[in-house]
């Protein structure tokens, strides 16, 4: 049986580097290599629908609060023309599964 982890992602603000850590563990933490374990994907892929503007700002105030790095790709499509924003795939995987909030009330910060 596997089991699930929740993770906390942090940013060192002086080097960039991003760290995770199991929710509640503060004495052990992982350097998270970028380019290999960061994913990124759009709120639309991730979603599999558009996400909206709401949803959007909320995923973008949670990712810069914690300090996760996010890109920009220009999309020009039938329904959408402009820059969205990509996110790592753990990222959006806490976010949605409540991982982010551990200095929180306990409550979720959103459900998916």
């Amino acid at each position: 049986m596997t089991e699930n982890k929740t993770y906390i992602y942090e940013r060192n603000p002086d080097t960039g580097e991003v760290f995770r850590r199991e929710k509640g563990n503060y004495d052990k933490r992982e350097l998270i290599n970028k380019t290999e374990n960061m994913n990124m994907i759009s709120l639309y892929d991730y979603l599999g629908r558009a996400a909206g503007p709401d949803l959007g700002k909320q995923v973008a105030i949670a990712a810069s609060k914690a300090g996760i790095k996010s890109e920009i790709r220009e999309v020009s499509n039938v329904k959408y023309s402009g820059p969205i924003m990509l996110y790592p795939r753990q990222f959006l995987d806490n976010f949605f599964g409540g991982g982010l909030n551990e200095s929180t009330s306990g409550k979720q910060l959103l459900n998916g």
